[in-house]
């Protein structure tokens, strides 16, 4: 019986406005905006009775939410003119409240699964859930601008944030920002001519606040549940449950505040050959302060409070962008472009801001683990955030005696290593395999990332490409822990477990298949399971035709200035790449997840 189910959704949106202009320069604007939406699903799976990945179990799920919200935008804009200076100012209010509630309830272990059964009053056990949260925040937005005669830029701006979610003590947060430019094509000293048209140097600096991993309840008391199962043998039953226990499980920080980011910019434009050739170059350096996370060193274990959250770590990004479009024009109908983009990023962890029990730099540990495998990241001071640190291989055993060969003052380093396992090295020389042996092997943050895309029109005909790809990471595909593993599961494999190594097959790189894996191949936090995610991928290809001067030999369609045209285009068509997984624009983690998709389209546009 296939599974039943619905999602029935409904949105309704608003939005009023009001634009005042008193006299010659100043305006005043105000937005009002409401938006709700709502839905209720239901879902019902069946028992799954056959071979593969079968399952006993019945489930029914409904799920119902309101979201409701407002928001408030209020400016002062001023604009003048004298001479060759132009002058603005702005100030602006803005408030928003967003209020969510949402309700879901599970059934399971359905004696009949017929369709008019499907209610939680059938079902053999139920659980229910819910839940709210409100959000309301407050800003106050100030600008000034000034330019003179085409040639000097600047701006000034700060913003002020309050945000309900924080504690009253901490809830706001200032950021102000400066940008000017020098338009140096502008300057009675610059000789006009065609080979440069344009030539703009720019810089900035600024600070911009995220709160985004703080719930809209944070600073609110809630309470945790769990169940507790009796565990005696003696004088009462066994394993039976004896209730549920409420409990305060969340610490809430009282100065907890903004993370935020700090960032300068230096810049240069210009544009050559009479506007054929236009070339940007960007130099940044942010940082970002006051990271908003769980505290991960000295927090006690024993309160049965969770670990709260704090304001600590700094991280820096630096690097270069550099961008270059070309636009020509071959005879009357043959117009070309192609242009390139290419920026280099350096991350790295400035500071944690935790010692150890000896007064050193700490290191935020953990993360990454999947299955049987622990985890596989790690923060420290002059490393990328969350780099893969985990025992590197050195290639696999090719017998029994040279795994018997591999010791350490007499005694082997890998006792249950045979022919066919991997080689795990003994990074401390203490002879041993354990944690201390884990090394940094790079992180998923790519150092580069570049774009190509060009095209062309002639005579209505038409074609557009983009590639786009990245270089300098690594991606964690712990899924080989599943699909090139023999220990566990019913579930189809990846083909390429027909290549495992054997003797006669030694020239492999996956371990040998065993239904326990001694040596711990799978299930260890090695090198094995990273990989380089390097990838060039053509993103786009869109080949046209425009059938407009057809079109409006028809006088109807020629009197309304119609056009029409005709397009097949193609996404992620083809990917290079040394990956082995389905995909390696997956974020650098990769579990089996769904690869983007290959998208074909055929399309007409017509204006009528």
């Amino acid at each position: 019986m296939a599974d039943t189910q619905f999602n029935h959704g409904n949105s309704f949106w608003s939005t009023t406005g009001l634009h005042i202009k008193p006299f010659r320069g100043l305006t005043l604007s105000s937005l009002f905006s409401t938006r709700l939406d709502s839905g209720f699903s239901k879902g019902f799976s069946p028992k799954r009775p056959e071979i593969g990945k079968p399952s006993g179990n019945n489930s029914l799920s409904y799920s119902a939410y309101r979201n409701a919200g407002w928001r408030s935008e209020n400016m002062l804009n001023y604009e003048h003119t004298f001479g060759k200076h132009t002058i603005g100012a702005l100030g602006a209010v803005t408030f928003n409240k967003d209020v969510n509630r949402n309700f879901s309830a599970t059934g399971k272990d359905f004696d009949m699964e017929l369709e008019n059964l499907q209610y939680l009053r059938f079902a053999g056990s139920k659980d229910a859930s819910d839940g709210y949260g409100i959000d309301s925040n407050i800003a106050f937005v100030a600008r000034g601008s000034y330019s003179f005669d085409d040639r000097y830029f600047m701006t000034v701006s700060w913003r002020r944030d309050y945000a309900g979610r924080l504690p009253a003590a901490h809830n706001y947060g200032d950021f102000p920002a400066v940008t000017g430019a020098w338009k140096v094509s502008s300057e009675p000293f610059f000789p006009k001519n065609d080979a440069i048209t344009l030539l703009k140097l720019r810089a900035s600096w600024g600070r911009v606040g995220n709160l985004g991993s703080i719930g809209w309840t944070y600073k609110n008391a809630d309470l945790s549940y769990s169940t507790w199962n009796e565990g005696a043998i003696y004088g009462i039953d066994s394993n039976t449950m004896w209730g549920t226990f409420w409990f305060p499980a969340k610490s809430v920080n009282q100065n907890l505040t903004w993370e935020t980011s700090e960032q300068f910019d230096a810049g240069l434009d210009i544009d050559l050959f009479n506007d054929r050739l236009s070339i940007s170059a960007d130099y940044y350096n942010k940082r970002t302060f006051n990271l908003i996370q769980d505290q991960t060193m000295g927090w006690p274990q024993t309160i049965g409070l969770d670990a709260m959250k704090v304001n600590q770590g700094e991280i820096s990004n630096r690097g270069v962008e550099f961008i270059a479009t070309w636009r020509d024009r071959i005879g009357k109908d043959f117009n070309w472009y192609m242009t390139g983009n290419f920026a280099f990023n350096h991350n790295e962890v400035i500071s944690t801001g935790v010692l150890d029990d000896q007064g050193n730099a700490g290191k935020w540990t953990g993360g990454g683990g999947f299955r049987m495998i622990d985890w596989i990241y790690q923060s420290e001071a002059g490393q990328p955030l969350n780099s893969f640190y985990v025992i590197k291989t050195d290639g696999i055993f090719q017998s029994d005696a040279e795994a018997a060969a591999y010791v350490k003052d007499g005694k082997r380093i890998q006792p249950a290593a045979q022919a066919g396992d991997l080689k795990f090295v003994d990074f401390n020389n203490d002879g041993k395999i354990d944690t201390n042996d884990r090394q940094y092997v790079g992180s998923a943050m790519p150092k580069y990332t570049f774009a190509f895309s060009g095209g062309f029109n002639w005579k209505g005909f038409s074609v557009d490409m983009m590639l786009q790809g990245v270089a300098g990471n690594k991606i964690a595909y712990v899924g080989k822990s599943m699909t090139l593993c023999d220990t566990e599961g019913n579930f189809n494999r990846d083909r390429e477990i027909m290549n495992a190594w054997s003797p006669s097959n030694t020239g492999s790189k996956i371990p040998r298949l065993s239904k326990n894996d001694p040596n711990t191949n799978f299930s260890l936090a090695s090198d094995y399971f990273i990989e380089d995610g390097s990838y060039l991928r053509l993103k786009n290809l869109t080949i046209g035709y425009d059938l407009t001067n057809a079109l409006r030999k028809v006088s109807h369609f020629a009197d309304r200035s119609s056009t029409c045209s005709v397009y097949l285009s193609g996404e992620n068509l083809f990917t290079l790449t040394k990956y082995t997984g389905m995909d390696p624009e997956c974020g650098g983690y990769d579990t089996i997840k769904y690869p983007v998709s290959r998208v074909f389209a055929v399309g007409v546009k017509l204006n009528y």
